[in-house]
């Protein structure tokens, strides 16, 4: 095959990739990132196979090794090696579904990265695919305008920003480029995006976007010729950054406090549950400074070193399996290797920035070598705006392509020389077998893609059939699909712990088998938790699920007090190994109590529930456990100050279900506390609302408690509409 059949072949390849971020397939687990990442895996691997061929056939067609290929080569290995010596090698080279950036994953975009510089040697090559880029970007950004979901296609806001940001400075660079009067044609794509980007919202990425900005407009003004152009910009930017220092000294006025700025402040929530993250890596890291954890590890620490602070700024997402700060997140899981040589990547990319400017001259002007010079204080914004957001986020699929095409467009214009053997490279030349050496690594390819992406995705694909099955009633199907789907594949660990998250949240699941079956399910159960600890026996979720399985297996078996006894005290077991893991995280000690309470232990219960409470007395939620507990235990004043205190900071629902509720509410009733007891029955009827007791009960306390005679009627309407015959007793109510 000639070169140029290989060469259209390759960039073919490697333009159509950008499709992927199109693509999002509900069958499968975590769609928005399964769907890209194992199209992409499959499209580079059948790629590389074929750029192998063509390497060796036309050998002029290799890439040059210089620093930016060793620095990443660099830093790939060293993910490797901090794999291999880490804390969950699983995760560390598979990754996980939701996220599916372990070494493997990234393997694939240094693949894009080699194949790229490889095939893309000319200015119109790289005019195509950045053009491409662009049209599949305003495609991406014009789904989240019109569409239903403004994460569009990408599945996450901060992912979308971060994709946006390439694509904007991808536009800049071909208007500058362009000589055309057809350039401005892309002024049209960049409002879209920046429309977009407005929709996401999102701190960092404005931030990255901002410093850019400014760089760019500061570097223009320090290299560009024109004295008045280069005053007014100065300037402008002087005022621009005055304004920003004013804006941001009214942070205590009520318009700020009232506008989207408020999140660009330390103020903002998520700020402060980054900051405590951050503190916990900077725990672990003298632990191990050289290697880290283990990339993608990075959970292990953030359990390790959990602040129960971190509940006073988020109760639900307190699960970080990453630093959301690159550096750190790097840091922490490969250590001073990884960050040394991660570093050295952008190092090089400003050595080879101000090579270039060296080459060209130190100046901007309307000459070709002067436009050029405009298009590197474009890219240097870029890795500007990359870099700084990504200090308050990590890389995805989308971004990770970005970073790729952009390190592959300085090489490009680092190593322009090579335009010359490509026009020099126009014969085929005749290499031997070289027929069997194409069909021997695709072979090898297609055994890859069967066995890493193609079985993987089979998986996927069966956890949501099975999930689907089950949710909708077909208990039996639904487990089979889960066991012909389940194989102890690389990425099996997510469809486990789907399956024993939905056992455990819907025991009714195993209380419909009789109990031959129900003991079989429960060991196939079982085995599928302990095998997701043999990954990582520290992990703390793993482990609580596993605490929360034998829980369950507990109350399912309890009339066989032998296996009752037997999975209660394994349920503790691995409480208490969770906690070993994570001491500061409060939800696992509420696990404990629980299972202490119902093996008749109430004191025992109490003691953990109360040093729980200690950890962080503003976190209501351990006030809602201990209110019952303590009315159990007849401790009246307790239980009072605990279910105000649960009431009164709006997590009345963390009471518990209908019966907990409904005996919160008749304590409450007892001891006149009548305007908690309707926050209490206004919740119950929720999700209980087919008993018209509640709804009468919840009439009379409107008229009693707030002489709301509106609220009473729809209460006691609502109480006959299920039951006519509380006609009388309204009537009664009412006529009072």
């Amino acid at each position: 095959m000639s070169a140029k059949k290989y060469l259209r072949i390759l960039q073919g390849g490697i333009i159509l990739s950008l499709l992927v971020v199109l693509f999002v397939f509900p069958s499968l687990l975590f769609p928005y990132i399964s769907s890209k990442q194992l199209v992409f895996n499959i499209l580079m691997e059948l790629l590389f196979a074929l750029w192998l061929v063509f390497i060796w056939k036309y050998p002029s067609y290799r890439p040059k090794f210089n620093f930016l290929v060793y620095s990443l080569a660099a830093y790939l290995l060293v993910i490797l090696i901090s794999s291999i010596f880490g804390i969950d090698f699983n995760l560390s080279f598979w990754g996980d579904v939701e996220r599916m950036l372990g070494f493997f994953h990234i393997l694939h975009f240094f693949l894009f990265f080699i194949i790229l510089i490889s095939v893309f040697r000319q200015e119109k090559d790289w005019r195509l695919l950045l053009n491409f880029s662009l049209i599949i970007a305003t495609l991406v950004a014009l789904i989240g305008l019109l569409g239903e979901k403004p994460h569009s296609t990408i599945g996450n806001t901060t992912y979308v920003s971060g994709y946006i940001i390439f694509n904007l400075f991808f536009a800049a660079i071909l208007f500058f480029r362009s000589r055309s009067s057809w350039r401005y044609i892309y002024f049209l794509p960049t409002l879209i995006l920046l429309l977009q980007f407005k929709e996401m919202r999102t701190s960092g990425a404005i931030i990255g976007l901002a410093i850019s900005i400014l760089v760019a407009l500061i570097l223009i003004a320090i290299l560009h010729r024109n004295k008045k152009l280069k005053i007014t910009l100065f300037s402008l930017v002087g005022l621009a950054i005055l304004s920003l220092f004013f804006i941001f000294s009214q942070q205590e006025a009520s318009w700020f406090q009232n506008s989207f700025l408020k999140n660009l402040t330390s103020q903002k929530a998520t700020f402060q549950t980054r900051l405590l993250s951050w503190q916990s890596a900077a725990k672990a890291f003298p632990q191990q400074p050289l290697l880290g954890t283990g990339f993608g590890n990075y959970a292990v620490i953030f359990d390790k070193y959990f602040n129960p602070v971190f509940f006073n700024y988020d109760k639900n997402e307190t699960y970080f399996d990453r630093a959301h700060n690159n550096l750190i997140d790097i840091a922490s899981t490969t250590g001073i290797l990884g960050l040394v040589t991660y570093l050295s990547i952008f190092v090089f990319v400003a050595f080879y920035i101000i090579s270039l400017w060296r080459r060209q001259g130190w100046h901007i002007d309307k000459t070709p070598l002067g436009r050029k010079n405009l298009e590197l204080v474009l890219l240097t914004a870029l890795f500007i705006a990359y870099f700084v957001q990504n200090l308050a986020v990590f890389d995805s699929l989308v971004t990770y392509m970005g970073l790729m095409m952009a390190l592959g467009f300085i090489y490009f214009l680092y190593e322009n020389k090579m335009e010359d053997v490509l026009q020099n490279e126009v014969k085929n030349i005749e290499k031997r077998g070289e027929t069997f050496v194409l069909m021997g690594v695709l072979i090898l390819a297609l055994i890859v893609i069967n066995q890493f992406n193609i079985k993987p995705w089979r998986t996927l694909e069966g956890v949501i059939a099975g999930y689907t099955k089950l949710v909708s009633g077909e208990v039996i199907d639904g487990l089979d699909i889960f066991q012909q789907s389940l194989k102890d594949g690389p990425l099996d660990r997510d469809g486990r712990s789907s399956l024993l998250n939905l056992i455990i949240s819907n025991p009714i699941i195993l209380t419909s088998f009789t109990e031959e079956k129900a003991k079989n399910e429960f060991s196939y159960l079982e085995s599928l938790a302990l095998k997701n600890l043999e990954h990582n026996p520290q992990d703390s979720l793993f482990l609580l699920q596993t605490a929360q399985l034998y829980d369950l297996g507990s109350r399912v078996f309890a009339s066989d007090l032998e296996l009752k006894d037997k999975y209660s005290n394994l349920a503790l077991d691995y409480t208490q190994k969770a906690l070993i893991s994570s001491p500061g995280r409060i939800p696992i000690y509420f696990v404990k109590a629980q299972i202490m309470s119902f093996k008749g232990d109430n004191a025992a219960a109490l003691e953990v529930l109360e040093y729980a409470q200690s950890l962080n007395y503003d976190y209501a939620d351990t006030s809602c456990r201990l209110a019952p507990l303590y009315k159990e235990m007849n401790r009246k004043d307790d239980a009072i100050d605990a279910y105000y205190n649960c009431i009164d900071n709006g997590v009345t629902s963390k009471l518990g279900g209908v019966n907990s509720l409904i005996e919160a509410a008749e304590f409450l009733v007892e001891n006149e506390e009548y305007e908690r007891s309707i926050v209490v029955l206004e919740e119950l009827v929720k999700s209980y609302d087919s008993d018209p007791n509640m709804w009468f009960n919840l009439a009379q306390l409107y008229l009693l408690v707030e002489d709301d005679e509106l609220k009473a009627r729809e209460a006691a309407n609502q109480a006959i509409v299920l039951d006519p015959s509380f006609v009388s007793k309204a009537e009664m109510l009412f006529s009072k």
